[in-house]
This record gives C-alpha cells, structure tokens and sequence, in this order.
C-alpha cells in the first residue's frame, strides 16, 4: 500500500514539473523580438530555429547560458533569460514550420 502511494506521489510531481515548465507560444512571439535579430521574423535565418523541438530549444539555451556551448552572440542573448522565457520561446519556435 505504502508503495502505490509512493508511486502515485511521484508521478503526480512529475506531471506538475513538467507542466510547471511548459512555454506559451503567444508569450514566446511577443518576447522573440531578439533572436528575430539574427534568425529572422520565421526563425527561418540561418541557422533556422523554426519547428525547433522545445526539450532541444531548452537544452541548446541553458548550454548557452552555461558556456557548455561556445558562441558569443548565443552566449549573451541567452544570459538574461529566465527559464519561463526560454520556455516560451521554445513552444513559440516549435509551431513554427
């Protein structure tokens, strides 16, 4: 019994993590004003960030916030991004084809 309910617990964290996590598309348009700078109004500039997956989005920003990746440009368009925004950029570009 104890561990159905520990069971049960984990996977109600779980769902509510990952929805806590999850982007906005609409709010992602209005905040993707800077990267229109260098990927263009689509996210079709090379290189193209249009239908992008989100979990990739995500993982390729906090590289990027990190210095796990090396790019200057990235670098500094990614520091001053909070997780809901890197959020919602993703879901925003993923919708993009």
């Amino acid at each position: 019994m104890i561990t159905r309910g520990v069971l049960l617990f984990g996977a109600s964290l779980i769902l509510a993590v990952s929805s806590a996590h999850a982007g906005d598309a609409s709010a992602g348009k209005s905040k993707s004003e800077g990267c229109a700078n260098c990927h263009g109004d689509t996210g079709k500039e090379d290189p193209a960030i249009a239908g992008m997956d989100e979990a990739k989005f995500i993982q390729d920003m906090k590289a990027y916030q990190s210095g796990e990746r090396n790019n200057k440009k990235m670098k500094k368009a990614a520091a001053g991004l909070s997780d809901a925004d890197i959020a919602d950029l993703a879901a925003y570009y993923a919708t993009l084809k």
